[in-house]
């Protein structure tokens, strides 16, 4: 599958836009790329492992509210992480 990244997260990625990884679920998948990218897992996840709510989810093009770390994923799919970010 493919995860996407933008904006702020991309330097925690070596700005690479895309990377690809082979898991069966979400959490395996950010297992894998917190491997790669050890510094993504504090930005990405809370306290409890749980992936912070500055971050939107999108699968295959479609917002997950509440994502959940055993939600199932196929190789096909593309899951591409947004970062709210506020500022005045």
């Amino acid at each position: 599958m493919i995860l996407r990244f933008s904006g702020i997260m991309l330097r925690l990625v070596n700005y690479e836009r895309t990377v690809q990884v082979e898991a069966d679920t979400l959490g395996a998948a950010l297992e894998q790329l917190e491997s790669r990218y050890p510094q993504l897992r504090h930005v990405l996840r809370d306290a409890n492992g749980q992936i912070r709510r500055t971050h939107q989810l999108f699968l295959n093009g479609e917002r997950v509210a509440a994502p959940d770390l055993g939600m199932p994923l196929e190789d096909a799919d593309e899951v591409e992480f947004l970062t709210a970010i506020a500022g005045g």
